[in-house]
């Protein structure tokens, strides 16, 4: 029991310092992260005869390429979109307003003072019959009361949902941008030390635990893993991209390309990721064609959504990852609360290790098998 209540303790100060140090371990891990993805390219150039050195340097520099283009056309399109809010801006004060007046006529239609709905006092005057009491005397309460409704009734979804409040989205994007290219710098720059020190790390991890299957078993089970995972999910991430471009531009929908490239990175980000990408292409056909486009601009996305999200993507990631979905959904909530976004992004990725390193300790396998999305790991394991 004492042990138990030992490592619970200790497993608390250890989250409660990931927590309170989230700003340095996040970027930490996103670069493991992303030097793990590039060990089996590294390793399969150095097979090729390439030297370390330019190996990596070729790895970096194709990376700083796709990510400099993928930048390039997200900032260009997310800068044209900011050109045209004003023209939003008046679609929008036009197609609220008219959603207003409806409001508000649907409102003084179902008014009881309008509709001549009978009040109490006006129930009980016939039976009192008495001419001390003149009739003209309820209609002053009579006619105050509709003044009354329409003032409390007469809202503005404006005051709710209005250009300002778009507008600061915007900027909130651009500056998220700003601060993600920062990110993906420092992130790059620690990928590339990472990938260097990369040929000489199975040595280190050798001599410094004197256990050879550390070294080269793990390492190599979590980077083979890890680069099944990212292969799986981006190919899926580019169809669901592909695809909701496709819909979208077919509808008329502007900036399809900038919704693609939108909900590539966000599916990354389990189960949420490729909802919360929906939003913003549906609002604009709303906005800027109407009702009807934005309703098949949300189907046409369910659709796809449904088909790679709930359908390609469960099948074989599930398999790459040797996790079960409710896992993954867990674990999507868990790491988003330790390390916030960067978390939610890493979340398949980490429990993926956390379950191999679980699966190799005697006294944890029980829980990589919970973890698991398949049974026999510990007769594989005691097996090998």
């Amino acid at each position: 029991m004492s042990r138990f209540l030992t490592t619970t303790a200790m497993v608390i100060v250890i989250l409660a310092g990931l927590k309170a140090a989230q700003s340095l371990v996040a970027p930490f891990l996103l670069a493991v992260f992303f030097a793990m993805v590039l060990m089996p390219p590294l390793r399969w150039l150095k097979r090729k005869g390439v030297s370390d050195s330019v190996a990596v340097f070729t790895l970096s520099a194709l990376v700083f390429i796709f990510g400099i283009m993928m930048a390039s056309v997200f900032t260009g399109s997310l800068s044209k979109f900011a050109e045209k809010l004003p023209e939003y801006q008046k679609k929008m004060t036009v197609y609220i307003n008219e959603i207003d007046a409806r409001i508000n006529s649907l409102a003084d239609t179902f008014s009881i003072a309008d509709i001549g709905i009978p009040t109490l006092p006006d129930i009980l005057e016939p039976a009192q019959e008495t001419e001390e009491i003149p009739p003209p005397e309820y209609k002053p309460a009579q006619e105050s009361k509709p003044e009354s409704a329409k003032k409390e009734s007469n809202f503005s979804i404006l005051d709710i949902v209005s250009m300002e409040t778009m507008v600061k989205f915007v900027n909130s994007a651009v500056a998220s941008l700003l601060n993600f290219m920062t990110l993906f710098f420092l992130v790059a720059i620690l990928v590339i030390f990472m990938l260097l020190e990369a040929a000489q790390l199975p040595e280190k991890v050798k001599e410094a635990f004197h256990n050879q299957d550390l070294s080269n078993e793990y390492f190599d089970k979590i980077a083979a893993d890890t680069w099944n995972y990212t292969k799986i999910k981006t190919i899926v991430s580019f169809l669901t991209g592909a695809a909701a471009s496709a819909g979208l531009w077919f509808l008329g929908v502007e900036y399809p390309l900038l919704w693609g490239i939108l909900l590539f990175f966000l599916n990354y980000i389990p189960n949420i990721g490729q909802f919360i990408a929906c939003i913003p292409p549906v609002l604009l056909a709303l906005v800027d064609q109407g009702v009807g486009t934005a309703v098949a601009a949300t189907v046409w996305l369910t659709i796809v959504n449904t088909v790679f999200g709930y359908g390609v993507e469960p099948r074989y990631l599930g398999e790459g990852l040797g996790i079960s979905s409710l896992v993954v959904l867990i674990s999507l909530v868990f790491w988003g609360w330790l390390l916030g976004p960067i978390g939610m992004f890493l979340s398949a990725p980490l429990t993926m290790v956390l379950k191999i390193a679980l699966q190799n300790i005697p006294s944890t396998r029980w829980l990589a098998v919970l973890l698991s999305n398949r049974t026999g790991i510990l007769k594989n394991t005691s097996g090998g």
